[in-house]
C-alpha cells in the first residue's frame, strides 16, 4: 500500500469518523438510519494506517458514541454488559485483517481475491468474538453451543452482507481516487 500524505490521511480519518458517527448506535437499517460501518471503519483503518494508533483513536471513538447514546439517549443499555470489553479484540480482528491484506495490495484480480478472503475472515472472527462473548457471559447458566449456533446462523448473514457492502463502497471509492490520482500524473507529465 502506498503511503497516504498528512493532509490526505487527516481527511480519510476525518471521514471514516463522520461515517461511525453517523452510523454507529444504529444496527438495523431503516429509512432513518444506515447500519453500524464500525467493522468497515477498523478493516479500513487496518489497510489505510499501519501504527495502531489511528486504530486506538477508533476504539476511542466507538466507546464514546456507545457511552453517549446509552447514557444521553437511553439507548441499547442491554449491549453494556461485562462482554463489552470484547469489542476491543473483536474490532482489532477487523484491523488485523485490514492489515493483512495491505501487505498483499496491488491492482488486480489476484489482489481483489485477498480483499475479499482477508474481509471474509475478519468478519468470521469479530462475530465469533463480539457474539460470541455476549452469548456467554449473558446466558452463563443456560448457554449451549447448539443455540449459539442457531443465533449465529440467525444474526452472522447480516453482519457480513452489511460489513462487505461498506467494503466494496470503500474498495470502488479507492479505485476511483486512484484512477483519478492516475490520471492527473499522466495528464501533467504530457504537458
Amino acid at each position: 500500500m502506498t503511503a497516504l500524505s498528512k493532509k490526505h490521511s487527516l481527511y480519510l480519518v476525518l471521514a471514516m469518523s463522520a461515517m461511525m458517527w453517523l452510523t454507529r448506535g444504529h444496527h438495523m437499517a431503516s429509512l432513518a438510519y444506515l447500519p453500524d460501518a464500525s467493522w468497515a471503519i477498523f478493516f479500513a483503518v487496518g489497510f489505510y494506517f499501519s501504527g495502531i494508533s489511528v486504530a486506538i483513536l477508533f476504539l476511542a471513538q466507538a466507546f464514546l458514541i456507545d457511552y453517549l447514546v446509552v447514557n444521553r439517549l437511553g439507548i441499547g443499555q442491554s449491549c453494556f454488559t461485562a462482554a463489552y470489553v470484547f469489542l476491543l479484540p473483536a474490532y482489532l480482528s477487523m484491523w488485523f485483517a485490514g492489515r493483512w491484506f495491505a501487505k498483499r495490495y496491488a491492482l488486480n484480480f489476484g489482489a481483489f481475491k485477498k480483499f475479499v478472503l482477508a474481509a471474509f475472515f475478519g468478519i468470521v472472527v469479530c462475530e465469533l468474538i463480539s457474539s460470541g462473548s455476549y452469548y456467554v457471559m449473558n446466558v452463563p447458566g443456560d448457554a449451549s453451543f447448539t443455540e449459539f449456533g442457531s443465533r449465529l446462523i440467525q444474526y452472522f448473514p447480516f453482519a457480513l452482507e452489511i460489513t462487505f457492502a461498506y467494503l466494496i463502497v470503500g474498495l470502488v471509492s479507492h479505485l476511483v481516487v486512484i484512477a483519478a490520482y492516475q490520471k492527473t500524473v499522466h495528464s501533467q507529465k504530457n504537458k
